[in-house]
């Protein structure tokens, strides 16, 4: 995998290897950081002997924990200890986040409200000054109502709509600039019928930035 930034990733995902403890249920986030993050738990575990259960949240992370005999859970019959995931936007005043740019918007948004801390793990291209500055909002969206949504998006501020293609529950993806972000944009647009999950993260207490 060509990775952006690798050295600086591996520093903060080494951050959070201390906190992996035989017998835990652990949520595994998508993207770079947390692939990297996945690799090292991999290793740790193998090294150590550890037995933990893995909540992955993409089919690349699974394969990872397939790769280093993790065991695979869900959550039905796990809970989780805690999470990691990485962002692709950090807005740090408000500790507002987008993130699913790699169309996991869903099981991370699960795997996020599941836990009771969840390491958000960032390196400083991420920060930004106000969210929605440089990435667009993923959508994720039931693939007959694509239009629908399209329409009462734009009711709420949407100026620039782009289809990308499908997440892996076979959903539309929808990349939205929205006028402004405000702190109930979030429940409005999960609000519209044939919305899926968004990935706004916005008002969640239970997140740590790690960098």
């Amino acid at each position: 995998m060509d990775i952006e930034n690798k050295e600086a990733k591996e520093k903060i995902a080494e951050k959070i290897l201390n906190k992996v403890k035989d017998g835990q249920t652990i949520g595994f986030g998508s993207g770079t950081t947390s692939y990297i993050a996945a690799e090292k738990i991999g290793e740790k575990v193998q090294k150590e002997g550890l037995r933990i259960t893995a909540i992955p949240t993409s089919n690349e992370i699974k394969e990872i924990c397939e790769k280093y005999k993790i065991k695979i859970g869900n959550l039905i019959e796990n809970e989780i200890d805690w999470a990691f995931d990485g962002a692709d936007e950090v807005d740090l005043k408000n500790m507002w986040l987008i993130k699913g740019r790699g169309a996991a918007m869903f099981k991370e948004k699960l795997n996020i409200i599941a836990s009771p801390i969840t390491y958000i793990l960032v390196d400083e291209t991420k920060f930004v000054n106000y969210l929605g500055e440089k990435c667009k909002v993923p959508i994720e969206v039931f693939p007959s109502a694509l239009k629908y949504v399209s329409n009462e998006l734009e009711k709420l501020g949407a100026k620039d709509i782009t289809y990308r293609g499908f997440t892996e529950n076979n959903n539309g993806i929808l990349d939205v600039k929205f006028e402004k972000i405000y702190k109930d944009l979030e429940k409005d647009i999960k609000a519209i019928t044939g919305v899926i999950e968004s990935g706004l993260f916005l008002e969640y207490k239970n997140i740590e930035i790690v960098r």
